[in-house]
């Protein structure tokens, strides 16, 4: 499912209206219907059922009078407020405000609040796509009486005071019941905040172009849908076999983070893979034999130290043909030598490498080494691990996210997974938002195992992007089907490890 940036819907109405002469008002009058259709629908259960509709200055106000007039037509039960005066309504919203006013329709003006009997129904156009930066002082009021009213609350496009880009608020958001979406979500409906405030989204065409058929600035944003998850799991082959079934090879763990490595193998085999080989400093050598019982480890002589250097290359070279694909950095750890290992290795696998968590490290303010690389790369950074490699401060990465990473990705040729709400998969000009997931993740070693099913997927012959973006929608909704017996908080990653086949069989057939 297609997503839109706020820039990219204000491009969209540019094309309709300018590139092909699409009207204004044709477009509004449709919008109108569709949130005036939404709404029938919303109160379709409840007698001589009241409306309300708050309208602002923008093109979402004059959706706001649009609908408002095939309600009445309707013969429903409508008023409108207006936070601007009659006189300050222009351009298009005039047209179908005077029409309102030729109905009749009750309407009021101004930023005080009125001493409004509670309707049924709120229709919400105060703010539309274009709001970021803190709600105004006068809209505060506004906002927090819709939260408290108790009514069903239905955005035009996007709640009034949700960042478009970032789904933040600040301070407060209209809490929508449903919102209708004109021609795609908005991102900032999806991200973060956004689902909290949006509620329902229900996507309408009004007349724009097909987005298929034209060009838009920026990445090309889509929802990942579940039947996505049913074309790459169906039942395996019944002549496979575990060395056809994939191989990943596991670079991670030292003294201290050996659960790393082992969840990250775990992640591995838990998604499907048939083999494992797990490298480990021989000193620890013990505790992954003891907990890593599935799979194979490959002990490194570390003559005591607990962590791997590049001493350990040659021997990690010679097991490198034997792989399908390899995950690189789970807990390995930042000593200097371990570093330099790490980036010799990055720039001789020749297999899809998985790059994670202290494998990023040596590439702080580096990030365009990476695409010396000339084989086939992955890199899974959360956040503050974007930041650190690209240089770019963590709040702007989180309040311009879209802005961020199309930035990013037009220097970064290969793909990035970046573990923001929710995650999102890149690569050239393709952005895949996640649709599975919670705050549940947020505890040690649920990237580590991300990092395996990845790579497990990767290495059983599913196309790298897809690999991604699979993998992070099975792990998100590993967590999704835990929420009942362990909640949120209650949650660690190898809890994610025994959901992840339950979820997997879902979408196996034969």
């Amino acid at each position: 499912m297609k997503l839109l940036t706020p820039g990219q819907a204000r491009e969209l109405d540019r094309v309709s209206m300018g590139d092909m002469g699409i009207s204004i008002e044709r477009l509004m009058g449709n919008a109108g219907k569709q949130v005036a259709e939404e709404a029938m629908e919303m109160v379709s259960d409840i007698h001589d059922s009241s409306i309300l509709i708050l309208s602002g200055k923008g093109n979402n106000g004059g959706d706001g009078f649009a609908a408002a007039t095939v309600l009445f037509e309707n013969n429903y039960n409508v008023r409108i407020h207006s936070l601007c005066k009659n006189n300050e309504i222009k351009g298009d919203s005039l047209n179908f405000y005077l029409k309102c006013e030729s109905l009749g329709i009750f309407t009021t003006f101004g930023e005080s609040l009125p001493d409004f009997k509670i309707p049924d129904l709120i229709i919400d156009g105060l703010l539309g796509t274009g709001f970021k930066g803190a709600l105004r002082e006068s809209m505060i009021p506004w906002v927090e009486w819709i939260n408290n009213s108790k009514s069903m609350v239905l955005s035009i496009d996007i709640s009034s005071g949700l960042n478009g880009n970032s789904g933040r608020v600040n301070p407060i958001a209209v809490k929508a019941n449903t919102t209708v979406a004109f021609g795609a979500p908005k991102l900032g409906s999806i991200f973060r905040f956004g689902q909290e405030y949006s509620g329902i989204v229900h996507t309408k065409e009004i007349g724009f172009p097909n987005l298929e058929d034209i060009e838009l600035p920026g990445l090309n944003w889509d929802l990942f849908q579940e039947f996505n998850a049913s074309l790459h799991l169906q039942k395996p082959k019944v002549d496979c076999h575990k060395y056809s079934a994939g191989k990943v090879l596991v670079i991670a763990g030292s003294k201290g983070m050996t659960g790393a490595a082992i969840l990250a193998t775990y992640g591995a085999l838990r998604s499907g893979a048939g083999l494992t080989t797990t490298t480990t400093p021989a000193s620890l050598n013990e505790i992954y034999e003891r907990l890593i019982i599935e799979g194979i480890t490959l002990p490194l002589e570390d003559h005591g130290k607990g962590y791997l250097s590049l001493d350990n290359y040659d021997s990690i070279e010679e097991k490198l043909e034997w792989a399908d694909s390899v995950v690189l950095g789970p807990g390995l750890g930042r000593d200097i030598s371990t570093q330099n290992l790490i980036k010799k290795l990055v720039r001789i696998i020749e297999k899809p490498l998985v790059l994670d968590a202290d494998g990023l490290f040596p590439f702080s303010n580096k990030m365009v080494d990476l695409n010396n690389r000339e084989y086939p790369l992955i890199i899974t950074p959360h956040i503050g691990e974007l930041s650190y490699l690209t240089g770019i401060d963590k709040e702007n990465i989180i309040s311009e996210f879209p802005i961020v990473m199309n930035e990013v990705m037009t220097d970064f040729r290969h793909i990035a997974l970046v573990k923001q709400v929710p995650s999102c998969t890149f690569y050239k000009n393709s952005a895949m938002v996640n649709s599975s997931g919670n705050p549940g993740l947020a505890t040690g070693g649920t990237g580590d195992v991300l990092s395996g099913m990845i790579a497990s997927f990767i290495a059983q012959g599913i196309d790298h992007y897809n690999s991604v973006s699979l993998a992070a929608f099975i792990h998100g909704k590993a967590s999704d089907e835990l929420i009942k017996e362990k909640g949120y908080r209650g949650q660690i990653a190898s809890d994610i490890l025994e959901k992840i086949p339950y979820v997997i069989s879902g979408y196996e057939k034969s």
